[in-house]
């Protein structure tokens, strides 16, 4: 074999080897699934193959305040507060009735509470939420599920700040609901009527992030076996904008976006796609509706609205065949999951940063779970100090006796009698040890609470982690683990492993399987 010839092929094996992923590139399995078994692949577009810079943030919360200052007659300072990408994060929850920011456990217990910028201290936030449940079915609650809803809550907290300023004596009832309902409107409008779109398109480089890594990932896959298909709420013209600007002009062997799909479906109506008898239309090329009714899919085509029914039929597979990557929780992943049997992943661009702000803070996470540790033990040692004290106090409540033989045999009914003074320095020495374990306990979880402090600021200043509230998964950590079967941060994260990779959960532990903290000696 010539030295050319072996060049050439170990590039080509080269091509194919597995690489050294870095963990916040990695693909994350809630559940496991066989990507053999996987023949269709279908991918949102907004936030999961297009992933949106600040500006476009930056551009949905200036026109939503043009339209809220010219509409409906909110001040026109609002104009001037500059927006904070970093102010909000996903999984919060929006308390209509009092104007709150929300951060919940997974089981819904609130562990922090924003009323516009300022935090609520521990008892007004407890004798708010408490008592009582908070369950997001209520029109009371708004969950912040999609990143689209994340400037809208900076958004909220700004003009709930502008409300309280006012100082009126006299205020309705339903005052934060409707500015929570008239931000909402407002936002949905500019997406509905194409304003926002339009601006987006004329300039689309300077709100939609190019990966040169995509064209590779849906090509590898191609190659693997996989049809793959594009399932968008977008509608034709904007989709077109979009896609041409991530795709076009990558390979010389697919000049045009569309080589890459199998089906392209748009303004598909998510989560009703699912659920619904929606016919398919077919666009024409002015991505207008034709009438003729759809019995098959054309490669290059594209179709608007549809229903997943006929989306299998016409493919003649699907179930749990069919692989949906999706970044909207309640639109891709929870409707999807809970109506057909298709396979999951998540598109989470948050965990990027959130992993690598771990690794840089392991050290420190590492002292934690060392204190967590010694909290426990404390807990066990201190209630068996109590009980002690407990015992021994119920001994020196007892009638005074001679002491008994020391060669007597102690029976079930009978038991030798202690004198006062060995009651007393038991009792003395036991408060002593319980004193000492409650102080240690104290200090310990003093400095718990101090490095969790540190973790979640750096984080998010406000609200912390995306995943976690302290020990608990948040909301949104729970409904991650609950119906996505993969997570990762990028499409683009598939190329890191085989088309054929068989994607293993770790093992899930229940509490009586962890092995017990030992108890210490001394």
């Amino acid at each position: 074999m010539s030295a050319l010839n072996t060049e050439k092929i170990s590039a080509l094996l080269d091509e194919f080897s597995p690489e050294e992923v870095p963990i916040e590139r990695r693909i994350f399995v809630n559940r496991n699934l066989r990507m053999s078994s996987i023949e269709l692949i279908g991918f949102d577009m907004d936030y999961t193959l297009a992933e949106y810079t600040t500006a476009f943030e930056v551009l949905q919360v200036q026109m939503t305040v043009e339209r809220l200052v010219k509409n409906l007659g909110y001040p026109k300072a609002l104009a001037d507060l500059p927006y904070d990408p970093e102010f909000a994060i996903r999984g919060l929850i929006i308390d209509k009735r009092h104007g709150n920011i929300l951060k919940a456990d997974a089981h819904r217990h609130i562990v922090k509470a924003l009323h516009g910028n300022a935090e609520l201290q521990k008892d007004e936030r407890r004798a708010l939420y408490r008592h009582e449940r908070v369950r997001m079915k209520s029109d009371r609650f708004a969950l912040v599920d999609t990143l689209f809803a994340v400037p809208e809550t900076w958004l909220f907290a700004k003009l709930v700040e502008m409300e309280d300023s006012k100082g009126q004596k006299r205020v309705r009832v339903d005052r934060y609901g409707k500015i929570f309902d008239d931000v909402r409107k407002t936002i949905d409008t500019i997406h509905a009527d194409e304003s926002l779109k339009t601006i987006v398109m004329a300039d689309i480089g300077t709100y939609v992030h190019r990966d040169p890594e995509l064209a590779r990932t849906l090509v590898r896959l191609r190659n693997a076996g996989k049809r793959l298909f594009l399932l968008t709420n977008s509608l034709g013209n904007y989709t077109q904008a979009v896609m041409s600007h991530l795709l076009d002009g990558l390979r010389p062997d697919r000049p045009d976006w569309r080589q890459y799909f199998d089906i392209i479906g748009v303004g598909s109506r998510k989560p009703a796609f699912f659920e619904t008898a929606e016919p398919f239309k077919r666009l024409d090329d002015r991505f207008q509706p034709t009438t003729a009714k759809v019995r098959s899919f054309e490669h290059g085509a594209m179709y608007h609205a549809g229903n997943r029914a006929d989306f299998e039929r016409f493919l003649g597979d699907g179930g749990d065949h069919v692989l949906y990557v999706g970044d909207n929780m309640y639109g891709d992943i929870m409707r999807s999951k809970a109506l057909t049997s298709w396979r999951t992943a998540m598109i989470v661009p948050e965990l990027e940063t959130e992993l690598l702000r771990l690794s840089a803070l392991r050290e420190t996470l590492v002292r934690r779970e060392e204190l967590d540790t010694l909290r426990r033990q404390l807990d066990s040692e201190i209630h068996h100090q109590e009980h002690m004290l407990s015992g021994l106090r119920g001994l020196a409540r007892e009638p005074v006796v001679a002491r008994a033989d020391a060669d007597q045999p102690v029976t079930p009914d009978a038991r030798p009698a202690l004198d006062r003074d060995a009651v007393k320095q038991a009792i003395s020495h036991a408060q002593k040890q319980l004193k000492s374990r409650e102080k240690q306990l104290q200090t310990t979880l003093q400095r718990i609470h101090e490095i969790n402090i540190d973790v979640a600021r750096a984080f998010n200043p406000r609200f912390g982690m995306v995943f976690k509230c302290h020990d608990e998964h948040s909301i949104f950590g729970e409904q991650l683990e609950d119906y996505a079967c993969l997570y990762t941060s990028r499409v683009v994260n598939f190329s890191k492993v085989s088309p054929f990779q068989y994607f293993r959960a770790p093992r899930d532990f229940l509490p009586h399987e962890v092995p017990p903290i030992p108890r210490r000696i001394g």
